[in-house]
C-alpha cells in the first residue's frame, strides 16, 4: 500500500475512533428514559456537564455579539457585568476557545441552520481526536506506524481526557493534549533536523506555543518542559550540539508571544503562576480549600484517571528505554531513531507532569501525552522483540502474534472509554427556574446563590450573580457564607443588601480605615443587622467612627434604595453545607474555623428508631428536626446536647450539625425550605427554590 494512503487511512481511523466514542455518550447510556428526559434540553441534547462550560459559551456569545469577551467596555477593558456584580470584573480570559467556536459557527451558518450553542456543545468531540493524530506522528517518527497508531488510540481513549472532551464538556481541556504534543513534535523536529528543516520546525513550535498561550492559562508548563530539556541536553552534550538550533525555537516563541500576547509573556516568566489559584486569600478564608479539582488525587484516582494502560506502559516503557539505550547493539536493533534528545525531553515531560498531577488532580490531563508517547514507543520495542526473537517462526505467524497483542491492547482501551459516562450537573428544574428569572424578575436583579451555579445562571437567565466559578476566592465569599451561616435574619438580609447594592465598597472602605480585617468584620457584623440610625449610633458610640466617613460607609451598608436581588437554593446544596458553616463562622483572630455538618443516608425505620429512643449513634442530641413533605417538626431532646439531627424524610437523609447552627439560615432555607420572617418563596419546582425578601 502506498505510504501516504496508509498514513491517511490510519489518521481517519484514529479520528473516527475518538469522535464516534465521544458522540455516543450523548445518549446517556445507563440512565433510565425518564431521568434522561430530565437531563436533556428542548433540543434533545444533554445539558452541559460542567458549569464552567456555560461561562465559555457566554464568552463565545459575547465575542459573536460584541467583538470582545465582555458585556461592555470599561476604561478600555472588556468588562463582565454578570460576574462578581456589582461592579463586575474584567473579562480577561484566553480567547481561543471562543474564537474557534464563533469562526466555525459563521462558517457552518452559511450552509445550515445551527446555533452557536450547538457548535459549543459538539466542538470538544471534534477537536479532541486531533490529539491522537498529533501523537501518531510524534511516535511514528521514533517507532513506526504500528506503535504510532497504538499510542494515538491510547491518547484519544485516555479516561480523564475522554471524560473531559465529550460533547457538552465545552472547556479548554480539548486543547490540553493536542497543543503540547504539537509543541513537543515540532521542538524535537527543530533540534534533530538539518538547518533548513530545523528553522521551519522551530517556527512551527513557536506558533504552537503562541496558540497555546491564547488557549489556557497553564500553557507555560510545556514551554518550561521544552526549555528545561534543551538546557539539560546542552549541558550534557555541549561539545557536539548547536546551541543556535536548540534555543532558536524557544527564542522564537518568546518573540511571538511578546508581539501578539504580551500579558502572557510576563505571566510565563514566573513559574509559580501555575500554582496561583491555590494560594490563600490572606486574612480572609481560602475558598479554594473546598474545590475538589485542586485537591491531590487519591491513589485510586491517580491510577485510573490517566488510564491504567497508559500509566503502566508509560512507566514500564521509560525503564525499558533506559535499559536499551545503555546497550548499543540493542539500541541499534530496537530504538535506532530514538535520539538522546527525545529521551531527555520525554523523561522531563513525564516526570514533571506526573509530579504536577500528584499535587493536583486538575493537572491529570497534562500527564497523559508523555505517558501515551512512552507507551507507544514501548509497544514498538515489544513488537520489534516479537519480530526479531522468533526468526525461525514463519512471518505470517509473527505478524499474527503482533496483531493479537495489538487487538488486545486496543480493545481494552476502547472498552474502557466506552464505559465512561457522565451525568449533567444541570437538569430541567434548573432550566425552568431560569425561565422564571427571565420572565418574573427585572434584568438587573442580582441572583445570590452557590458560586458553582453562577456561570449557568449568567448564561441561561442573563442575570448577574454575586460570585461564580471565576470569582469565588475573594473577601465577598465570607460575607455570602456568613449570611447563610447566621441565625439572625436581619443580619442575613443586611449582608445581601450591602453586597447586591454596593459590592465590596463598604468592606474595602472600612478595612482601609481600620487596617484590621478582624475589626472590620466585627464592625460590619454589628451594624448590618440593624436599622441605619442604630448602625450610625453603634459606629459613633462603640467604635468612634462618625462624620463624613460614617455617612459614606452607611451609604454602602444601608443604601436608601435597595437593589433588586433574589436568593436561589437547590437540593444539591444539602451536600455542601459544611463549607457554608465552616467559612461563615470563620475566626479572623485565629485564622481558622470549625463546623459540624455530616450528611448520612437513612431509612425510614432509622428515623423512627431515633425518635423513639431519643438517641443518635448512641448519644442524645440537643434536638431532632424532622422535615416530611411540607411539614417540619422540632423535637427537643437534651438541653445539654451539643448537636442536632435534621431528618429529611423525602430524601432519606439525616444531617448532623452543631447545636449553634440548627436554626441558621442555611438550615432554614436549604434543608427545611420554609418561609421565614424575612424570606419568602417566589418559586419552587423540583429541586430549585427562588427566594425573595419580604
Amino acid at each position: 500500500m502506498d505510504e501516504r494512503l496508509r498514513i491517511f487511512l490510519l489518521m481517519l481511523l484514529i479520528f473516527f475512533t475518538g469522535f464516534i466514542l465521544r458522540v455516543d455518550t450523548v445518549h446517556l447510556h445507563g440512565v433510565d428514559p425518564e431521568e434522561r428526559a430530565y437531563l436533556t434540553d428542548d433540543q434533545g441534547l444533554p445539558y452541559m456537564y460542567e458549569l464552567d462550560s456555560y461561562y465559555n459559551y457566554r464568552i463565545a456569545l459575547n465575542y459573536m455579539k460584541n467583538g470582545h469577551a465582555g458585556d461592555t467596555i470599561s476604561g478600555g477593558v472588556p468588562w463582565d457585568l454578570h460576574s462578581y456584580y456589582p461592579p463586575g470584573r474584567p473579562a480577561v480570559y484566553p480567547p481561543m476557545i471562543a474564537w474557534i467556536s464563533v469562526a466555525l459557527y459563521w462558517f457552518l451558518a452559511i450552509f445550515t441552520d445551527i446555533t452557536l450553542y450547538e457548535i459549543c456543545f459538539w466542538l470538544p468531540a471534534l477537536i479532541a481526536p486531533f490529539a491522537g493524530i498529533a501523537m501518531f506522528f510524534l511516535i511514528r517518527r521514533y517507532s513506526g506506524d504500528l506503535s504510532g497508531f497504538t499510542g494515538a488510540i491510547l491518547t484519544v481513549t485516555a479516561p480523564l481526557y475522554f471524560a473531559r472532551t465529550v460533547p457538552g464538556f465545552f472547556d479548554t481541556d480539548m486543547f490540553n493534549c493536542l497543543l503540547p504534543v504539537l509543541a513537543v513534535f515540532f521542538f524535537a523536529l527543530a533540534v534533530e533536523s538539518d538547518e533548513g528543516g530545523g528553522i521551519i520546525a522551530g517556527v512551527l513550535y513557536a506558533i504552537s506555543i503562541l496558540i497555546f498561550s491564547f488557549t489556557w492559562t497553564g500553557w507555560p508548563f510545556i514551554f518550561y518542559v521544552t526549555g528545561a530539556s534543551a538546557i539539560i541536553y546542552s549541558l550534557i552534550f555541549w561539545r557536539r550540539v548547536s546551541l543556535k538550533r536548540i534555543f532558536f525555537p524557544l527564542l522564537m516563541a518568546v518573540i511571538l508571544i511578546g508581539l501578539f500576547n504580551w500579558g502572557q509573556l510576563s505571566y510565563a516568566l514566573n513559574p509559580l503562576n501555575l500554582q496561583a489559584p491555590v494560594a490563600s486569600g490572606g486574612p480572609w478564608p481560602d475558598i479554594y480549600e473546598s474545590v475538589s479539582e485542586l485537591e491531590s488525587p487519591s491513589p485510586a484516582a491517580f491510577l485510573s484517571a490517566v488510564g491504567p494502560l497508559n500509566l503502566g506502559f508509560g512507566v514500564l516503557g521509560a525503564l525499558v528505554i533506559v535499559s536499551i539505550l545503555l546497550r548499543d547493539e540493542m539500541r541499534r536493533r530496537h530504538l535506532k531513531p530514538f535520539t538522546p534528545f527525545i529521551f531527555i525531553l520525554s523523561m522531563v515531560w513525564m516526570l514533571s507532569t506526573l509530579a504536577a498531577y500528584y499535587l493536583s488532580i486538575r493537572f491529570g490531563i497534562l500527564a497523559i501525552p508523555p505517558l501515551t508517547f512512552l507507551s507507544g514507543v514501548f509497544l514498538g520495542v515489544l513488537f520489534s522483540y516479537m519480530d526479531s526473537a522468533a526468526d525461525k517462526i514463519p512471518l505470517r505467524v509473527r505478524y499474527f502474534a503482533v496483531l493479537v497483542v495489538l487487538i488486545m491492547i486496543l480493545s481494552v482501551a476502547v472498552l474502557e472509554a466506552s464505559e465512561i459516562s457522565r451525568v449533567p450537573f444541570i437538569n430541567d428544574d434548573f432550566a425552568d427556574a431560569m425561565e422564571f428569572l427571565i420572565n418574573e424578575t427585572s434584568p438587573g436583579t442580582v441572583v445570590v446563590t452557590e458560586w458553582s451555579y453562577g456561570h449557568y445562571i449568567t448564561a441561561a437567565a442573563n442575570r448577574p450573580v454575586l460570585f461564580d466559578g471565576g470569582s469565588q476566592n475573594t473577601q465577598r465569599a465570607y460575607w455570602i457564607f456568613r449570611a447563610f451561616e447566621t441565625d439572625n435574619e436581619s443580619l442575613s438580609e443586611g449582608i445581601f443588601t450591602m453586597l447586591t447594592s454596593s459590592g465590596d465598597n463598604a468592606v474595602t472602605l472600612l478595612e482601609k480605615r481600620t487596617g484590621d480585617t478582624e475589626l472590620t468584620v466585627r464592625i460590619l457584623n454589628d451594624i448590618l443587622g440593624v436599622e441605619r440610625s442604630t448602625a450610625a449610633r453603634i459606629l459613633s458610640d462603640k467604635y468612634g467612627l462618625g462624620g463624613e466617613f460614617a455617612g459614606e460607609l452607611l451609604r454602602y451598608t444601608h443604601p436608601e434604595r435597595r437593589g433588586n436581588f433574589t436568593v436561589l437554593t437547590t437540593d444539591g446544596m444539602i451536600y455542601i453545607g459544611y463549607w457554608y458553616l465552616y467559612y461563615g463562622s470563620w475566626n479572623f483572630t485565629s485564622g481558622n474555623s470549625s463546623a459540624l455538618y455530616v450528611v448520612k443516608d437513612v431509612r425510614k425505620s432509622d428515623v423512627e428508631g431515633a425518635l423513639r429512643s431519643g438517641l443518635w449513634m448512641g448519644k442524645k442530641p440537643f434536638r431532632f428536626i424532622v422535615r416530611d413533605g411540607d411539614s417540619v417538626r422540632f423535637i427537643d431532646v437534651n438541653r445539654s446536647g451539643n448537636f442536632s439531627v435534621i431528618f429529611l424524610v423525602d430524601y432519606n437523609l439525616a444531617v448532623v450539625t452543631d447545636r449553634g447552627h440548627d436554626e441558621s439560615m442555611f438550615v432554614r432555607l436549604v434543608l427545611l425550605g420554609e418561609d421565614t420572617q424575612h424570606y419568602r418563596k417566589l418559586y419552587r419546582d423540583g429541586s430549585v427554590t427562588v427566594w425573595g425578601v419580604r
